[in-house]
């Protein structure tokens, strides 16, 4: 199977409003928007309000109109600190004030008469309700998705967090990334629409999650699940629209280092095997990697970047490694002749076809017949094979500062997975329990996402955002064949174009 998908997609909006208070199409990024008042309880036209990234140290400023209001628009996630100043009013000043990603962060602002001035500085508490939009959704942020559980790590299983997605319960001992394959709504799994720093990373075959980028947490600045009543810059599908966005840097170096271990000596043995005897299956993870971000120009120029590695040896995948074929309790290494299958089977000589007894003689290179042997009475044979799974991912980010209204970010991610499953899962959703080692797969997985975002701020009520985005997900996969059909004495037709053994 091959999968490529290239998208480059061109997108340009100015954004005009007739009053500062409306909301605006938000996408990666997020609002700050409130309404300043006296001691009493009336609004203050005039005001001027001036808001500072803590970060970058950039600034955007606003004035308030006749109701009092202001807002900024498609501001980028993280902390600011807002200040209002007006004539006979104290200066107010509001430390911490965060933006999340697609939402509106309220802040109302009460302003004191003061006859020499002064300065009143307030801590933003966060929003607990989004009254301004009719979105339903939940922002994951980077402390949540660091402390919560993950069986393999990959943020695809806190999806789920949010209100009216579900999903099946994450399998610990499942190969590579544990992919997560969510339900929004009681909507189809390839209902939904997948974003990363705002460009498409859907896969464009199956429209489904496996296999798509899925970059590591420490990478993560946070992301959201939106189910239901999104506006329609989100509405690619009717299922949810997943946002998620990566760090970037800022005036403070910052940077971390990680290795996470599993092995099977801290595992139980699954219980159908330890039925048979068999002895507990491979299971070993390796994972490691770091991250910085900081200034390489002071104030104007930032970076973040990013790698990790996963190597993993897995026999106890339900999906990939483990399979539990029924085989008939009469077959014995002993009877593979075509007599000893006659007897064993209460047939007659001339019963037993030819290609039958070729195919359960048929070894492996290791010496291990293809078709195996009852390990049971019933027939019930559990069999591990090691399936294995590496990964090399990246991400290389930048931030120009070029002045306070114009700025422009470059976001690159990229992913290798090659991968070899025992169970070969051509289709990626599973084989069924007959698919026997020695007959798996290799796939080659590559994911990558790159983004160009240029932000000019014309005036307070004017703002123009535009994006480039490219976005690849491409799959190869070749599927294991130790014998020909020509070796079974099958005679294929097509023996020229496919000469392995069917399946």
């Amino acid at each position: 199977m091959y999968q490529l998908k290239r998208a480059a997609i061109v997108v340009v909006a100015i954004l005009a409003m007739s009053g500062t208070n409306r909301i605006f199409a938000q996408g990666a990024t997020g609002t700050i928007s409130g309404t300043v008042v006296d001691s009493n309880g009336a609004v203050v036209p005039g005001a001027t309000v001036t808001l500072t990234s803590q970060s970058t140290a950039q600034t955007r400023d606003a004035t308030t109109d006749d109701s009092g209001s202001f807002a900024f628009p498609l501001l980028p996630v993280g902390s600011y600190k807002l200040e209002v100043t007006a004539k006979g009013f104290k200066t107010v000043v509001a430390n911490d004030v965060e933006v999340s990603i697609t939402q509106t962060t309220t802040l109302p602002i009460k302003l004191d008469a003061a006859v020499e001035g002064g300065t009143v500085t307030i801590t933003a508490e966060p929003v607990l309700v989004q009254a301004e939009s009719s979105q339903v959704g939940r922002v994951i942020d980077e402390r949540s998705i660091r402390q919560l559980p993950l069986p393999t790590r990959n943020f695809q299983q806190l999806l789920t967090l949010s209100p009216g997605a579900s999903a099946s319960v994450s399998n610990n001992t499942e190969l590579g990334r544990g992919d997560a394959i969510i339900t929004v709504n009681g909507q189809r799994t390839t209902s939904n629409n997948v974003r990363i720093n705002g460009i498409d990373a859907n896969s464009i075959g199956t429209n489904s999650t496996p296999n798509i980028a899925v970059p590591a947490t420490d990478t993560l600045q946070e992301f959201i699940v939106q189910t239901s009543l999104y506006d329609a810059s989100q509405g690619r599908n009717a299922g949810g629209s997943v946002e998620a966005i990566t760090k970037s840097g800022g005036n403070d170096l910052h940077g971390n280092a990680y290795y996470f271990l599993r092995n099977k000596a801290l595992n139980a043995n699954d219980f159908f095997l330890n039925t048979a005897g068999r002895s507990k299956p491979e299971l070993s993870r390796h994972q490691f990697g770091g991250t910085l971000g900081g200034p390489i120009i002071k104030d104007r120029l930032f970076f973040f970047a990013s790698y990790q590695h996963t190597r993993e040896r897995n026999g106890a995948s339900l999906t990939n490694s483990l399979t539990f074929p029924v085989i008939p309790p009469a077959l014995r290494d002993d009877n593979r002749t075509a007599a000893g299958l006659a007897a064993a089977f209460g047939l007659a000589p001339a019963a037993i076809n030819p290609i039958a007894v070729t195919i359960l003689n048929a070894k492996l290179p290791n010496g291990q017949f293809l078709i195996p042997s009852a390990a049971t009475a019933s027939g019930l044979t559990p069999i591990s094979g090691i399936s294995t799974f590496r990964e090399n991912q990246f991400n290389a980010n930048f931030d120009l500062r070029l002045s306070d209204k114009h700025s422009l970010a470059i976001k690159n991610f990229f992913a290798s997975n090659p991968t070899f499953q025992s169970n070969y899962n051509f289709a990626g959703l599973g084989n069924g329990p007959t698919q026997l080692p020695g007959t798996g797969g290799t796939l080659d997985i590559i994911q990558d996402l790159n983004s160009i975002t240029d932000t000019y701020v014309f005036s307070p009520n004017i703002v123009n955002q535009a994006r480039f985005g490219f976005s690849r997900l491409r799959v190869t996969s070749v599927p294991e064949e130790p014998f020909t059909a020509a070796q079974l004495g099958i005679n294929n037709p097509l023996k020229n174009l496919f000469p392995g053994m069917q399946r």
